[in-house]
């Protein structure tokens, strides 16, 4: 269980290096710097996996669009 956090964890940071904000404050994403899909096809050809890709989809999402 614990190799499954720190690998979620990794992606995590992996997708808030895309995006920028303060702690305290929600990350802020921009479409002109670059859309989900771009950052989940750098986490995909990073991780070399396709549950990485998803997983980063879904965390975005979540994070960024507040699903």
């Amino acid at each position: 269980m614990g190799k499954m956090k720190d690998f979620a964890m990794d992606i995590e940071d992996f997708c808030n290096g895309y995006f920028y904000g303060f702690i305290d404050q929600p990350m802020v994403y921009d479409e002109e710097d670059f859309t989900i899909e771009e950052v989940v096809e750098d986490v995909q050809e990073y991780f070399k996996s396709e549950e990485a890709a998803k997983y980063a989809r879904e965390y975005i999402k979540r994070t960024v669009e507040g699903a």
